[in-house]
Parts: structure tokens; C-alpha cells; sequence
């Protein structure tokens, strides 16, 4: 859902771009059937399709609000403190309106720069240095990326220091060949931008504030003793765990005793939380394989430390960065053990995979999965029709892969074809699984599959027989 490099928006009138029906998807069906996960994967890929919009750099801020979706519209009224009652007045117009009128206000602007955290406001203040627009990557590589930030803004604000500009509509990103001597130039790339009519009123409230430097030399008076520090990488865990809503076999007392052992032994427990937020990140998108702490295995953490971070930040970390990412996952497992939480044999191994893996003198020695046998678990999901929990294993994939690659999506020709490949009975019980299941999810099954894969699965549909262990 590409736009054409010409057609740059200004002023004017626009189609309603009110949620993520645009593409093509009932929303109101995806948020109360689908897994938090999809909705997260689909939220973080409509928004990234909503970046990847062609966008005029010296925009207007009613051009801008007019053309944003309407979730991140309404997010933009909550931000700002902005009730509109009366049907009139939630039209899409009253909102861009109002907004328009609140952010041109200057004590209303001076309110909502104020109300910013100190990072978001540096972020806000280095766009405004390079004159009001510049490219994103140069902004996340110092700011961080927007991984996670969703669509759903209206009723799950984006966390990203960038996210907090963006849901004030004081921010907006997409695609421009302009390039700052004003010419066109012959790539697209993507721009963060401010609305050109309220950048000389953002550069007066800018000026009336203390710089970033400023506000973090604040900030570190207050961490000045290690109790002060030990208190909000536990307010932080805290704050991690109350809007989790699920279980993590790493809990919260856990991570509580982790960073006060951090403490004690004279290391930094708010740098500690970082890694260990980074670590429970990743236990989340593996719970159908590690249901309890003693089973993370080796390729887990090489898992982490390489495609994981990958393709959780944009940013790209540094060989000591991944090192010490490692490293802290041994000294959490080391205390773990202490406190009886692993077995002996969880920690030898833990220990024996981080030293592999850091011995490497230009890169990590990445440890591979063992190849899959068939039972290992992918996907559960909770059937919304039934209520009762699902499994999806690597023989599910590889049929899907069939059922796309050799069948052309045809589930009756490829049932009556298990009449005359191996283990034809047990095909047949788990296609009839995956008959029912949604196009959105069987897609996303298979997604990262590439060419080979496909090769390997139809190969193994007409000639192997169909194994349930799991080497995983």
C-alpha cells in the first residue's frame, strides 16, 4: 500500500483513513479472536504500512491531522485533553479542528512540551535544530525505534520516545525524495516532520525550557545513591509485570531478588532491568517452548542475542553490546540457581552456551537449533468459537507449506493425495486442523518461510513419515 513519490499531501480534502479496514482486515474481528500476539504483529505492520505513506515535508499541521487514521487521531485528542461532546463534534473534521486550534495555542503547546518526558522533548528539540524535518534514521539511531508502538493508539498509547511526540500530533513520519537543498532526489527514504505552522511558536516554548543536558543532569541528582537506583529498576520491574497479563516462569520475585543481588555485588541495577526487560521480552514470544525456567537451551540465547534483538530494534547493537546481553543471562541464571529456582544441569549448560557463544573474537559463535522432528511446538492460540486452547506444531507448518506450494491453497485434492503418501492418516488428522483456521493466521505460520523451506516440506509430505517428538 505504497503511494506514489508524487503524490505528496498538502492541504486539502482527504478520504476518512479511520482505521485498519484500509487494509483490507475487520479489526473489531482480529481484537476478539486473534491472540495479542497477531494483534500486535498486525498492529506493528499496519503502522509501519502507514510510514511507508508519501509525506510533503513542509506540511501543514491540518494536512497532517487530516490525513492521520482515526485511532491516532482520537489518541491525538486524549493527549492534548481534548473532549468533544455532542455528535457534531466527533466527526473527523471537529477533531482536526480542534486540534489545530489547541496545538497553535501557545499556552496549550507550552503545556504539551511540557508534559513530555525528557527524552521525547531532546528528540522533539533535535528535529527542530535540523529545521523541522529530518531522516528517521538518523532519529532512531539516537532515540530508539518505534518497535512495538502498535496501531491501536486510542486505547494502548505508544511507549517509544518517539511514539509520545507522535501520539500529540506534534511529530509525523513518511516517505520523501526531497532533499534539504530542496531537490528531488531519486531515491525515498523516510523523514520524521514537524507541521511547518507551528514550528516558530515550538522553537519559542523550546527555548524557555532547560535543554536535554540540562534535564538529564536533573535526572542524575536524584541517582545519586545506589538505594535510589535499586528503587526504580524495581518501580520499572513492577510497572513490567502489572501490565503483563499473563505468567512468565521468570517472575516477578525473581527479577526483584535479581536486581537487589545486582546491587549488593556493586553494579548498576538500572542497566541490569534493561537487559533483563529484554530477556522477559523474549520468553514471551517462546512460552510454547519455555514453560518453565529450565528450559531455555543454549540456541535460545543465541536466538536472543542475534535474531531477536535483530529484529526487535532498529538500531544496530554492537558484538560487546550482544556480549554483555549474554553475560547478564549467565548471572541471572547463576543467582537463580543459588535460590534453588534451576537445576544444576539448567545452570552448567546456561554457563557452557554464553561461554560459547562470547568466545568468538569478530562475532558470536551462534549455536543452531538441533533440525526439527515434527512434534515441536509453533503456535497456540485460543479458539474464539470454542474457548479451548490450540497447538500448532512444525507438522502443521510443513502441511500449510504443501497446502501453498504444491496444492495451490486446494484442501480436497491434497486429502485425497494422503491416500497415497506415508503416514497418509495421521496428514489427514492434522490438515482437518488447519481447515478451519483463519487465512490470517495460516499466513502467518508460514511467513517466514522462504523457498527452500516449501522444497523441504513438499519432499517431506510425498516421501517421509510424519513424526511426533520434538527435538526442541
Amino acid at each position: 500500500m505504497h503511494t506514489k513519490s508524487d503524490d505528496e499531501f498538502e492541504d486539502g480534502d482527504f478520504d476518512d483513513h479511520d482505521d485498519a479496514n484500509d487494509f483490507g482486515l475487520d479489526v473489531s474481528s482480529l481484537a476478539s479472536e486473534l491472540t495479542d500476539e497477531l494483534v500486535r504483529y498486525w498492529g506493528d505492520r499496519w503502522r509501519i504500512e502507514e510510514e511507508n505513506k508519501a509525506i510533503c515535508v513542509n506540511l501543514s499541521l491540518t494536512a497532517a491531522l487530516n490525513k492521520l487514521p482515526g485511532k491516532w487521531l482520537d489518541a491525538a485528542c486524549q493527549a492534548n485533553r481534548l473532549v468533544l461532546q455532542g455528535e457534531r463534534c466527533q466527526s473527523r473534521r471537529a477533531k482536526v479542528t480542534a486540534l489545530v486550534a489547541c496545538l497553535t495555542s501557545e499556552d496549550e503547546l507550552r503545556r504539551c512540551v511540557a508534559e513530555l518526558p525528557p527524552r521525547a522533548r531532546s528528540a522533539l528539540r533535535r528535529v527542530m535544530d535540523n529545521g523541522g524535518w529530518m531522516r528517521l534514521a538518523e532519529l532512531t539511531r539516537d532515540f530508539g525505534s518505534m518497535d512495538g508502538d502498535g496501531w491501536f493508539w486510542d486505547e494502548e498509547p505508544p511507549t517509544s520516545c518517539l511514539g509520545e511526540l507522535r501520539r500529540r500530533a506534534l511529530l509525523f513520519v513518511g516517505r520523501t525524495s526531497r532533499t534539504k537543498d530542496g531537490k528531488l532526489g531519486k531515491r525515498m527514504f523516510k523523514v520524521a516532520v514537524v507541521p511547518r505552522d507551528i514550528r516558530a511558536l515550538l522553537l519559542s516554548v523550546l527555548s524557555e525550557m532547560p535543554t536535554g543536558a540540562e534535564e538529564w543532569a536533573v535526572l542524575a541528582q536524584r541517582l545519586t545513591t545506589p538505594a535510589d537506583a535499586l528503587n526504580d529498576a524495581i518501580a520499572a520491574a513492577r510497572s513490567y509485570y502489572d501490565a503483563l497479563g499473563l505468567q512468565l516462569p521468570l517472575m516477578q520475585s525473581d527479577v526483584e531478588d535479581f536486581l537487589r543481588y545486582v546491587s549488593r555485588c556493586g553494579f548498576d541495577p538500572v542497566m541490569a532491568w534493561l537487559g533483563v526487560e529484554i530477556f522477559l521480552m523474549f520468553i514471551e514470544t517462546q512460552l510454547h517452548e519455555i514453560q518453565s525456567l529450565d528450559d531455555l537451551c543454549g540456541y535460545h540465547i543465541s536466538e536472543l542475542a542475534s535474531s531477536f534483538i535483530d529484529t526487535s530494534f532498529i538500531q544496530r547493537w554492537t558484538l560487546d553490546e550482544r556480549r554483555n546481553l549474554i553475560d547478564l543471562v549467565c548471572f541471572l541464571y547463576d543467582r537463580l540457581y543459588e535460590r534453588g529456582r534451576v537445576l544444576a544441569e539448567t545452570r552448567d549448560e546456561v554457563r557452557s552456551a554464553c561461554a560459547r557463544l562470547v568466545s568468538g573474537k569478530r562475532k558470536l559463535n551462534l549455536i543452531r537449533r538441533p533440525p526439527p522432528l515434527g512434534g515441536e511446538l509453533v503456535f497456540i492460540r485460543l479458539n474464539p468459537n470454542t474457548g479451548r486452547e490450540e497447538r500448532y506444531t512444525f507438522n502443521h507448518q510443513r502441511l500449510l507449506m504443501v497446502w501453498a506450494g504444491a496444492f495451490d491453497h486446494d484442501w480436497r485434492t491434497m486429502l485425497r493425495v494422503c491416500d497415497t503418501v506415508p503416514s497418509g492418516a495421521r496428514k489427514k488428522v492434522l490438515i482437518h486442523d488447519l481447515i478451519a483456521l483463519e487465512p490470517d493466521i495460516c499466513d502467518l505460520l508460514i511467513s517466514q518461510a522462504d523457498e527452500e523451506d516449501f522444497d523441504r516440506a513438499i519432499l517431506w509430505f510425498y516421501e517421509d513419515r510424519l513424526l511426533e517428538l520434538s527435538a526442541w
